[in-house]
Protein backbone atom coordinates (compact mmCIF):
# COMPACT_ATOMS: atom_id res chain seq x y z
CA UNK A 1 0.00 0.00 0.00
CA UNK A 2 1.58 3.32 -1.16
CA UNK A 3 2.69 5.51 1.79
CA UNK A 4 0.34 8.41 0.81
CA UNK A 5 -2.59 5.85 1.20
CA UNK A 6 -1.74 4.43 4.36
CA UNK A 7 -1.43 7.99 5.75
CA UNK A 8 -4.97 8.43 4.95
CA UNK A 9 -6.77 5.36 6.57
CA UNK A 10 -4.37 6.14 9.56
CA UNK A 11 -5.77 9.23 9.80
CA UNK A 12 -9.73 7.92 9.55
CA UNK A 13 -8.46 4.97 12.23
CA UNK A 14 -7.30 7.89 14.54
CA UNK A 15 -11.03 9.87 13.75
CA UNK A 16 -13.75 9.32 16.57
CA UNK A 17 -15.73 6.67 16.09
CA UNK A 18 -19.14 8.86 15.26
CA UNK A 19 -19.03 12.41 14.09
CA UNK A 20 -21.58 14.02 12.73
CA UNK A 21 -21.55 17.86 10.94
CA UNK A 22 -21.79 20.75 13.47
CA UNK A 23 -25.89 20.71 14.22
CA UNK A 24 -27.84 24.22 14.03
CA UNK A 25 -29.44 25.10 17.11
CA UNK A 26 -33.25 24.19 17.45
CA UNK A 27 -34.12 27.59 18.50
CA UNK A 28 -37.44 29.92 18.11
CA UNK A 29 -37.26 32.20 15.44
CA UNK A 30 -36.45 35.79 16.28
CA UNK A 31 -39.61 37.45 17.34
CA UNK A 32 -41.60 40.45 14.18
CA UNK A 33 -40.50 43.52 15.72
CA UNK A 34 -42.93 45.26 13.71
CA UNK A 35 -45.77 43.48 14.65
CA UNK A 36 -44.98 43.43 18.44
CA UNK A 37 -44.30 47.04 18.12
CA UNK A 38 -48.17 47.67 16.63
CA UNK A 39 -49.89 45.80 18.39
CA UNK A 40 -48.44 47.52 21.47
CA UNK A 41 -49.19 51.18 19.77
CA UNK A 42 -52.29 50.42 17.86
CA UNK A 43 -54.38 50.42 21.58
CA UNK A 44 -53.13 53.65 22.10
CA UNK A 45 -54.29 54.98 18.17
CA UNK A 46 -56.83 56.88 16.97
CA UNK A 47 -59.06 57.65 14.20
CA UNK A 48 -59.69 61.47 14.31
CA UNK A 49 -63.31 63.09 12.63
CA UNK A 50 -62.85 66.75 12.51
CA UNK A 51 -66.43 68.18 11.28
CA UNK A 52 -66.13 71.18 9.13
CA UNK A 53 -69.79 72.17 8.76
CA UNK A 54 -72.04 72.19 5.41
CA UNK A 55 -71.76 68.37 5.30
CA UNK A 56 -67.62 68.58 5.32
CA UNK A 57 -65.49 66.96 7.23
CA UNK A 58 -61.71 66.27 7.86
CA UNK A 59 -60.34 63.09 8.85
CA UNK A 60 -56.96 61.97 10.59
CA UNK A 61 -55.25 59.75 12.86
CA UNK A 62 -53.88 60.62 16.69
CA UNK A 63 -52.52 58.95 19.50
CA UNK A 64 -53.52 58.95 23.38
CA UNK A 65 -50.54 60.67 25.66
CA UNK A 66 -52.08 61.47 28.36
CA UNK A 67 -54.81 59.51 30.14
CA UNK A 68 -55.27 61.05 33.48
CA UNK A 69 -55.80 64.33 31.56
CA UNK A 70 -58.13 62.88 28.22
CA UNK A 71 -55.80 63.83 25.89
CA UNK A 72 -55.15 62.79 22.31
CA UNK A 73 -52.51 64.44 20.23
CA UNK A 74 -52.54 64.75 16.67
CA UNK A 75 -51.93 67.65 13.98
CA UNK A 76 -53.52 71.35 13.94
CA UNK A 77 -54.42 70.94 10.20
CA UNK A 78 -56.28 67.99 11.02
CA UNK A 79 -58.41 69.80 13.38
CA UNK A 80 -58.08 73.23 11.84
CA UNK A 81 -59.86 75.52 14.55
CA UNK A 82 -62.59 73.89 14.92
CA UNK A 83 -63.40 73.21 18.89
CA UNK A 84 -64.70 70.39 18.53
CA UNK A 85 -63.57 66.61 17.47
CA UNK A 86 -64.85 62.96 17.15
CA UNK A 87 -62.55 59.84 17.83
CA UNK A 88 -62.91 56.33 17.97
CA UNK A 89 -60.27 53.70 19.45
CA UNK A 90 -60.01 50.11 17.74
CA UNK A 91 -62.28 48.00 18.77
CA UNK A 92 -60.97 44.38 18.92
CA UNK A 93 -62.70 40.93 17.94
CA UNK A 94 -61.11 37.49 18.32
CA UNK A 95 -57.87 39.84 19.76
CA UNK A 96 -57.63 41.25 16.14
CA UNK A 97 -58.68 45.00 16.03
CA UNK A 98 -62.02 45.43 13.61
CA UNK A 99 -60.26 47.47 10.71
CA UNK A 100 -63.75 48.29 8.36
CA UNK A 101 -64.27 52.07 8.55
CA UNK A 102 -67.95 51.57 8.22
CA UNK A 103 -68.06 49.20 11.42
CA UNK A 104 -67.26 52.61 13.57
CA UNK A 105 -69.19 55.15 11.38
CA UNK A 106 -72.50 52.79 11.50
CA UNK A 107 -71.74 52.70 15.45
CA UNK A 108 -70.95 56.60 16.20
CA UNK A 109 -73.19 56.68 18.94
CA UNK A 110 -71.83 54.18 20.62
CA UNK A 111 -67.62 54.25 19.92
CA UNK A 112 -67.47 58.08 18.84
CA UNK A 113 -66.49 59.96 21.77
CA UNK A 114 -66.36 63.26 21.74
CA UNK A 115 -63.42 65.80 22.53
CA UNK A 116 -62.82 69.24 23.10
CA UNK A 117 -59.39 70.80 20.87
CA UNK A 118 -57.56 72.31 24.12
CA UNK A 119 -54.06 73.37 21.99
CA UNK A 120 -52.84 74.32 19.37
CA UNK A 121 -49.45 74.78 18.06
CA UNK A 122 -49.55 75.87 14.91
CA UNK A 123 -46.49 76.38 14.19
CA UNK A 124 -45.29 73.43 14.96
CA UNK A 125 -48.72 71.52 13.61
CA UNK A 126 -49.55 70.17 16.81
CA UNK A 127 -52.99 69.80 18.78
CA UNK A 128 -54.51 68.40 21.40
CA UNK A 129 -57.82 67.11 22.02
CA UNK A 130 -59.35 66.19 25.37
CA UNK A 131 -61.76 63.57 25.21
CA UNK A 132 -64.93 63.11 27.68
CA UNK A 133 -63.98 59.97 28.22
CA UNK A 134 -61.29 57.48 27.72
CA UNK A 135 -62.37 53.38 27.19
CA UNK A 136 -61.25 50.85 29.60
CA UNK A 137 -58.19 49.52 29.90
CA UNK A 138 -56.40 51.84 27.07
CA UNK A 139 -53.19 52.69 28.25
CA UNK A 140 -51.18 56.18 26.91
CA UNK A 141 -48.56 56.50 24.55
CA UNK A 142 -45.28 57.32 26.33
CA UNK A 143 -43.34 59.85 25.03
CA UNK A 144 -39.12 59.21 24.15
CA UNK A 145 -36.56 60.92 26.02
CA UNK A 146 -34.75 62.12 23.11
CA UNK A 147 -35.32 62.56 19.30
CA UNK A 148 -33.94 59.72 17.01
CA UNK A 149 -30.98 58.71 15.44
CA UNK A 150 -30.42 58.27 11.38
CA UNK A 151 -30.50 54.84 11.01
CA UNK A 152 -32.61 54.00 13.78
CA UNK A 153 -35.88 51.73 12.89
CA UNK A 154 -39.40 53.30 13.67
CA UNK A 155 -42.62 52.27 12.90
CA UNK A 156 -46.09 54.32 12.49
CA UNK A 157 -49.85 53.71 12.71
CA UNK A 158 -52.60 55.43 10.52
CA UNK A 159 -55.71 55.76 8.63
CA UNK A 160 -55.25 57.01 5.28
CA UNK A 161 -57.92 57.76 3.52
CA UNK A 162 -57.49 56.13 0.35
CA UNK A 163 -57.11 53.30 1.96
CA UNK A 164 -60.61 51.07 2.68
CA UNK A 165 -59.05 50.22 6.18
CA UNK A 166 -58.01 51.50 9.88
CA UNK A 167 -55.44 51.12 11.55
CA UNK A 168 -52.76 50.62 8.67
CA UNK A 169 -49.05 49.79 9.49
CA UNK A 170 -46.41 51.46 8.36
CA UNK A 171 -42.18 50.58 8.60
CA UNK A 172 -39.41 52.68 8.07
CA UNK A 173 -35.97 53.98 8.76
CA UNK A 174 -34.66 57.55 10.00
CA UNK A 175 -33.08 59.57 7.07
CA UNK A 176 -32.35 62.83 9.33
CA UNK A 177 -33.47 64.98 11.98
CA UNK A 178 -33.49 68.69 11.63
CA UNK A 179 -35.31 71.88 11.46
CA UNK A 180 -37.37 72.88 8.81
CA UNK A 181 -39.34 75.19 7.58
CA UNK A 182 -42.56 75.27 5.27
CA UNK A 183 -45.73 76.46 3.76
CA UNK A 184 -48.74 74.45 3.43
CA UNK A 185 -52.34 74.91 2.23
CA UNK A 186 -55.05 73.88 4.76
CA UNK A 187 -58.18 75.08 2.51
CA UNK A 188 -59.39 77.24 0.23
CA UNK A 189 -58.91 80.35 2.44
CA UNK A 190 -55.84 79.42 4.63
CA UNK A 191 -52.24 79.15 4.00
CA UNK A 192 -50.66 77.90 7.26
CA UNK A 193 -46.73 78.51 8.07
CA UNK A 194 -44.58 75.86 10.08
CA UNK A 195 -40.82 75.62 11.32
CA UNK A 196 -40.63 72.74 13.69
CA UNK A 197 -37.61 70.41 14.39
CA UNK A 198 -38.50 67.14 12.24
CA UNK A 199 -37.88 63.48 12.04
CA UNK A 200 -37.65 62.69 7.95
CA UNK A 201 -37.82 58.82 7.14
CA UNK A 202 -38.33 56.67 4.13
CA UNK A 203 -41.83 55.72 5.45
CA UNK A 204 -44.74 55.51 2.95
CA UNK A 205 -47.25 57.96 4.03
CA UNK A 206 -50.70 59.10 2.74
CA UNK A 207 -52.85 61.73 3.80
CA UNK A 208 -55.47 60.20 6.98
CA UNK A 209 -51.90 59.37 8.00
CA UNK A 210 -51.46 62.72 9.72
CA UNK A 211 -51.32 63.27 13.60
CA UNK A 212 -50.51 59.51 13.89
CA UNK A 213 -47.84 58.20 16.34
CA UNK A 214 -44.40 56.78 14.85
CA UNK A 215 -42.18 55.35 17.60
CA UNK A 216 -39.24 53.32 18.14
CA UNK A 217 -38.98 49.64 18.72
CA UNK A 218 -39.66 50.16 22.38
CA UNK A 219 -42.97 51.76 21.39
CA UNK A 220 -42.10 55.08 22.45
CA UNK A 221 -43.38 58.20 20.53
CA UNK A 222 -40.62 59.48 18.66
CA UNK A 223 -42.50 61.45 16.61
CA UNK A 224 -46.12 62.60 14.58
CA UNK A 225 -46.95 62.01 11.21
CA UNK A 226 -47.00 65.38 9.32
CA UNK A 227 -46.90 64.28 5.75
CA UNK A 228 -44.96 62.88 2.78
CA UNK A 229 -43.44 64.86 -0.35
CA UNK A 230 -45.60 64.73 -3.13
CA UNK A 231 -42.79 64.98 -5.81
CA UNK A 232 -40.36 62.30 -3.78
CA UNK A 233 -40.57 58.68 -3.11
CA UNK A 234 -40.74 57.26 0.09
CA UNK A 235 -39.78 60.30 1.86
CA UNK A 236 -42.19 61.73 4.97
CA UNK A 237 -41.75 64.07 7.48
CA UNK A 238 -42.86 63.55 11.12
CA UNK A 239 -43.33 66.16 14.21
CA UNK A 240 -40.00 65.54 16.59
CA UNK A 241 -41.07 64.19 19.77
CA UNK A 242 -38.93 67.42 21.58
CA UNK A 243 -41.74 69.38 19.87
CA UNK A 244 -44.83 67.27 21.53
CA UNK A 245 -42.82 67.40 25.27
CA UNK A 246 -43.10 71.46 24.79
CA UNK A 247 -46.51 71.64 23.97
CA UNK A 248 -47.61 68.85 26.94
CA UNK A 249 -45.52 70.81 28.88
CA UNK A 250 -46.92 73.62 28.84
CA UNK A 251 -48.60 75.37 31.99
CA UNK A 252 -51.86 75.25 30.61
CA UNK A 253 -51.82 71.82 29.81
CA UNK A 254 -50.06 70.50 33.08
CA UNK A 255 -52.45 72.13 35.30
CA UNK A 256 -55.60 70.35 34.20
CA UNK A 257 -57.54 68.75 36.36
CA UNK A 258 -55.85 65.11 36.10
CA UNK A 259 -57.81 61.31 37.73
CA UNK A 260 -56.41 58.20 38.02
CA UNK A 261 -59.22 56.78 35.87
CA UNK A 262 -59.40 58.14 32.67
CA UNK A 263 -62.34 56.11 31.81
CA UNK A 264 -64.86 58.37 34.12
CA UNK A 265 -67.22 60.12 31.99
CA UNK A 266 -68.72 63.33 32.81
CA UNK A 267 -70.76 62.80 35.67
CA UNK A 268 -74.38 62.38 35.76
CA UNK A 269 -76.28 64.93 37.93
CA UNK A 270 -78.27 62.83 40.52
CA UNK A 271 -81.45 62.71 39.81
CA UNK A 272 -82.53 62.84 43.57
CA UNK A 273 -84.51 59.89 43.49
CA UNK A 274 -84.19 56.20 43.84
CA UNK A 275 -86.18 54.89 40.73
CA UNK A 276 -86.62 55.79 36.93
CA UNK A 277 -89.79 57.98 36.09
CA UNK A 278 -92.16 55.98 34.62
CA UNK A 279 -93.45 56.10 30.68
CA UNK A 280 -97.26 56.88 30.14
CA UNK A 281 -98.69 55.93 27.28
CA UNK A 282 -102.85 56.54 27.41
CA UNK A 283 -103.48 57.24 23.44
CA UNK A 284 -102.37 53.86 23.29
CA UNK A 285 -99.97 54.82 20.70
CA UNK A 286 -98.01 51.42 21.06
CA UNK A 287 -98.79 47.78 21.19
CA UNK A 288 -98.23 45.99 24.50
CA UNK A 289 -95.73 44.02 23.46
CA UNK A 290 -93.39 46.77 22.41
CA UNK A 291 -94.81 48.57 25.70
CA UNK A 292 -93.75 46.13 27.90
CA UNK A 293 -89.79 46.38 26.43
CA UNK A 294 -89.61 50.67 27.57
CA UNK A 295 -89.65 50.62 30.93
CA UNK A 296 -87.30 47.92 31.79
CA UNK A 297 -84.73 49.23 29.33
CA UNK A 298 -85.17 52.81 31.06
CA UNK A 299 -85.04 50.82 34.60
CA UNK A 300 -81.97 49.62 33.65
CA UNK A 301 -80.77 52.85 32.50
CA UNK A 302 -81.43 54.60 34.99
CA UNK A 303 -79.83 51.77 37.49
CA UNK A 304 -76.20 51.62 35.49
CA UNK A 305 -75.98 55.09 34.47
CA UNK A 306 -78.03 57.25 36.61
CA UNK A 307 -80.01 58.14 33.38
CA UNK A 308 -83.85 58.73 32.31
CA UNK A 309 -85.79 57.88 29.59
CA UNK A 310 -88.94 58.72 29.22
CA UNK A 311 -91.95 58.15 26.87
CA UNK A 312 -95.41 59.98 27.02
CA UNK A 313 -98.14 59.87 24.60
CA UNK A 314 -101.01 62.23 23.64
CA UNK A 315 -104.52 61.34 22.32
CA UNK A 316 -104.64 65.18 21.92
CA UNK A 317 -103.14 68.22 22.71
CA UNK A 318 -103.68 69.57 26.90
CA UNK A 319 -105.02 72.53 25.84
CA UNK A 320 -106.23 74.83 22.97
CA UNK A 321 -106.38 71.38 20.80
CA UNK A 322 -108.41 73.22 18.16
CA UNK A 323 -105.76 76.25 17.93
CA UNK A 324 -102.86 74.06 17.80
CA UNK A 325 -104.17 72.14 14.98
CA UNK A 326 -104.41 75.37 13.13
CA UNK A 327 -100.90 76.27 13.88
CA UNK A 328 -98.11 76.65 11.68
CA UNK A 329 -94.87 74.52 12.09
CA UNK A 330 -93.19 76.71 13.91
CA UNK A 331 -95.72 77.76 16.10
CA UNK A 332 -96.98 74.10 17.21
CA UNK A 333 -93.03 73.29 17.44
CA UNK A 334 -93.02 76.21 20.23
CA UNK A 335 -96.14 74.74 22.11
CA UNK A 336 -95.06 71.14 22.00
CA UNK A 337 -91.31 72.38 23.92
CA UNK A 338 -93.27 74.19 26.17
CA UNK A 339 -95.48 70.60 27.31
CA UNK A 340 -92.48 69.08 27.13
CA UNK A 341 -90.57 71.26 29.05
CA UNK A 342 -93.16 71.41 31.82
CA UNK A 343 -93.35 67.23 32.11
CA UNK A 344 -89.17 67.44 32.11
CA UNK A 345 -89.33 69.99 35.15
CA UNK A 346 -92.35 68.42 36.71
CA UNK A 347 -90.67 64.81 36.91
CA UNK A 348 -87.11 66.23 36.82
CA UNK A 349 -85.96 63.94 34.46
CA UNK A 350 -82.83 63.91 33.63
CA UNK A 351 -81.81 62.27 30.06
CA UNK A 352 -84.09 61.99 27.34
CA UNK A 353 -87.50 62.81 27.33
CA UNK A 354 -89.86 62.06 24.45
CA UNK A 355 -93.21 62.95 24.00
CA UNK A 356 -95.86 61.43 20.94
CA UNK A 357 -99.24 63.61 20.30
CA UNK A 358 -101.29 61.08 17.98
CA UNK A 359 -103.49 64.01 16.97
CA UNK A 360 -102.44 66.74 15.43
CA UNK A 361 -99.46 64.12 15.18
CA UNK A 362 -96.50 65.62 16.66
CA UNK A 363 -93.04 64.04 18.01
CA UNK A 364 -90.56 66.26 20.70
CA UNK A 365 -87.61 65.00 21.75
CA UNK A 366 -85.42 66.43 24.41
CA UNK A 367 -82.04 66.02 26.01
CA UNK A 368 -81.52 67.42 29.29
CA UNK A 369 -78.71 69.85 29.54
CA UNK A 370 -77.04 68.12 32.44
CA UNK A 371 -77.58 64.73 30.61
CA UNK A 372 -76.45 66.39 27.15
CA UNK A 373 -72.38 65.90 27.48
CA UNK A 374 -73.51 61.77 28.14
CA UNK A 375 -74.67 61.27 24.83
CA UNK A 376 -73.67 61.79 20.88
CA UNK A 377 -73.63 65.36 19.68
CA UNK A 378 -77.36 65.75 17.72
CA UNK A 379 -78.73 62.49 18.91
CA UNK A 380 -81.56 64.29 20.09
CA UNK A 381 -82.18 64.89 16.28
CA UNK A 382 -81.05 61.31 15.26
CA UNK A 383 -83.88 59.93 17.77
CA UNK A 384 -86.66 62.09 16.63
CA UNK A 385 -86.06 61.41 12.80
CA UNK A 386 -85.77 57.36 13.92
CA UNK A 387 -89.25 57.86 15.29
CA UNK A 388 -90.73 59.77 12.28
CA UNK A 389 -89.90 57.33 9.46
CA UNK A 390 -91.10 54.34 11.24
CA UNK A 391 -94.22 56.52 12.44
CA UNK A 392 -95.11 57.82 8.70
CA UNK A 393 -94.83 54.38 7.98
CA UNK A 394 -97.24 53.02 10.40
CA UNK A 395 -94.57 51.10 11.90
CA UNK A 396 -94.85 52.47 15.81
CA UNK A 397 -93.72 49.29 17.44
CA UNK A 398 -90.47 49.41 15.66
CA UNK A 399 -90.05 52.88 15.96
CA UNK A 400 -90.07 52.02 20.04
CA UNK A 401 -87.93 49.38 19.72
CA UNK A 402 -85.70 51.31 17.46
CA UNK A 403 -85.38 54.44 20.32
CA UNK A 404 -84.96 51.91 23.06
CA UNK A 405 -81.78 50.38 21.63
CA UNK A 406 -80.17 53.99 20.53
CA UNK A 407 -80.95 55.24 23.81
CA UNK A 408 -79.04 51.99 25.88
CA UNK A 409 -76.53 51.98 23.12
CA UNK A 410 -75.30 55.56 23.02
CA UNK A 411 -75.17 55.10 27.09
CA UNK A 412 -72.64 52.18 26.66
CA UNK A 413 -74.92 49.42 27.18
CA UNK A 414 -76.36 47.90 24.51
CA UNK A 415 -79.72 46.39 24.17
CA UNK A 416 -80.20 42.80 25.97
CA UNK A 417 -81.53 40.15 23.88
Amino acid sequence: MPARRLLAVAALLAAPAFAPAQATPTTEPPPDTGATVYQKVLQSTVWVISDRGAGRSATGSGSLVDRGRRLVLTNYHVVGDVKKATVYFPVYENKKAISDKKYYTERRGKLGIEGEVLELDKQADLALIRLDRVPNGVPELPLAKDSPDPGQSVHSVGNPGRSGALWVYTPGKVRQVYGKRWKAKLDEKTVAAFEVKVVETDSATNPGDSGGPLVNDRGDLVGVTEGGAVDAQLLSTFIDVTEVRKLVNRRSVQTLRTSADGDKEPPAKKPGREAAVASKDPAKFFGDEAWKKLQPAADRLFKEKKTDFVVETLEAPPKDADKVKGMSPTERLKYFREVGKERVAAEKVNGVFVLVCKSPGFVWVDVTPDAAALFPKDFGDKLKSTLLTAFKEKKNDEGLTKAIDLVLEARGLGAKK
